[in-house]
């Protein structure tokens, strides 16, 4: 049973805006207490004062970098205080660059992979081993299509790497997670209207690059671009169903296939090997 329902606690990291926000809305029309975290002061107080206003549901805001362990452990302790045990963890901060692998430096690595994947590990490791303790609580972990098939776009970076390692953190942990009563899953939206697309979520290490369609690949079925609300319409409604993997974008199937067939062909010559 998902963790939602009036009285609880949900925390939302990267909940000031996008994706986050939605959730962090839609949690807040279940009558939960909502804690939402990220970098900018301004954005989040803004959007806690639209959510309560919408919802008159709980909501604060906590300036958090996800990436900085220490700020995590903090804020844990913080909503903690406030709140009493947290019941939701929605790890959802996430942020990309765009441009050639070749013109990445060290700090475009570490920026991205601080958020995308430690982010997700670090609030995990602030708040999974208090819902075993419990016996209860959900997380939901904010994945990305592109994990599925990495090369279908071009120029996406290292977030693709770190959007990939989130599957196998959400498939390794959700059988032991389940011994204790916690519920894992792993969101995998596609194209999304999010601010990942401006300077606070994104940067250019490569002038003029784009995240664009390789070509060769093939083409997502309609509809492609989904708004951030019926993304987290659609998450909400898989964490309640407890699936494991939650796909917002059902077009994408024909890319997936393309690239599980890659896989199983890769088997099949393995099969067939001879020694010279």
């Amino acid at each position: 049973m998902a963790s939602i329902g009036p009285g609880r606690t949900a925390v939302v990291t990267g909940g000031g805006s996008g994706i986050g926000l939605e959730l962090a809305r839609a949690l807040a029309g279940e009558g939960m207490h909502v804690v939402i975290c990220g970098r900018s002061q301004d954005r989040l107080e803004k959007a806690a004062k639209m959510l309560r206003d919408d919802s008159g549901a709980v909501v604060e805001a906590i300036v958090c970098d996800v990436a900085d362990r220490a700020q995590v452990r903090a804020m844990a302790g913080q909503v903690e205080a406030r709140f009493g045990a947290v019941d939701m963890l929605c790890a959802n901060a996430g942020v990309t660059t765009a441009g050639e692998y070749r013109d990445h430096q060290d700090a475009d690595w570490d920026w991205t992979l601080g958020v995308n994947l430690a982010g997700a590990t670090n609030s995990i490791q602030a708040f999974y081993p208090v819902m075993t303790q419990r016996g209860s609580g959900t997380i939901l972990i904010t994945g990305s299509q592109t994990s599925l098939v990495p090369d279908w776009v071009v120029g996406h970076g290292p977030y693709v790497p770190a959007k990939a390692a989130l599957v196998a953190l959400v498939f390794a942990l959700r059988p032991e997670a389940e011994k204790y009563g916690v519920q894992v899953s792993l969101l995998l939206p596609s194209a999304t209207d999010t601010a990942m697309g401006n300077p606070a979520g994104s940067r250019q290490v490569t002038p003029g690059a784009q995240i664009m369609p390789r070509d060769g690949m093939p083409m997502p079925e309609a509809p492609f671009f989904l708004s951030p609300q019926e993304v987290a319409a659609r998450a909400i409604s898989g964490v309640k169903a407890n699936h494991p993997l939650i796909v917002t974008h059902a077009g994408m199937r024909p890319l997936v296939k393309h690239h599980l067939d890659r896989i199983l062909d890769a088997y099949d010559q393995a099969a067939a090997w001879q020694p010279a």
